[in-house]
């Protein structure tokens, strides 16, 4: 299964579900990043990751964040969120990919959460790219994304970067509301 394109219902909500939360990659979204931005092929895995997660050059895009499962949390990349850094703390927030004309990303360009993510003309649109799915998925990337997670985690409460997000993404709620 390919996915789901955006129907009419996502323009006229204006990303509602983009709004709440950035979408999730699967593994061979990260796989096909990597290899399209040639990102160290001699590098480690966990190079290869660490290298795109904190990419200067462009437009910051991704994110680890994990959800708890019966066997512990899963870690997982998704969307970042406006603002923020590539840990995820932020449980909610705006996808920065997200602009007024909606997705900036082409269908191809998408990760599997926003490619199978269904919508529906009640706006209660269904997620195919399901939490078992993923668990399966990214089961052998557990302990690469857990141990950058963790060590950045550590890093960005002592040095402040976690309040300086949250800060900075209320001024920008702020201007949204205001029109600026």
């Amino acid at each position: 299964m390919e996915g789901f394109k955006p129907g009419e219902e996502c323009t006229a909500c204006q990303g509602k579900c983009c709004k709440e939360t950035g979408c999730c990659l699967s593994p061979e979204d990260l796989q096909k990043t990597l290899k399209s931005r040639n990102i160290g092929k001699e590098e480690s895995l966990y190079d290869q990751i660490l290298s795109l997660l904190k990419e200067e050059q462009i437009q910051p895009l991704y994110a680890i964040d994990h959800f708890g499962t019966p066997k512990g949390p899963l870690y997982y990349l998704r969307m970042r969120h406006k603002c923020y850094t590539f840990i995820g703390i932020d449980a909610m927030g705006e996808c920065t990919a997200l602009t007024k004309e909606g997705c900036s990303l082409s269908q191809e360009q998408r990760p599997k959460g926003g490619r199978f993510l269904k919508s529906a003309p009640d706006r209660h649109c269904v997620q195919h790219y399901t939490r078992e799915m993923m668990c399966e998925d990214w089961a052998p990337y557990q302990e690469i994304l857990e141990s950058i997670y963790k060590e950045y985690e550590v890093r960005f409460k002592e040095d402040g970067t976690f309040e300086r997000c949250d800060a900075d993404y209320f001024r920008w709620m702020r201007e949204q509301r205001e029109g600026k």
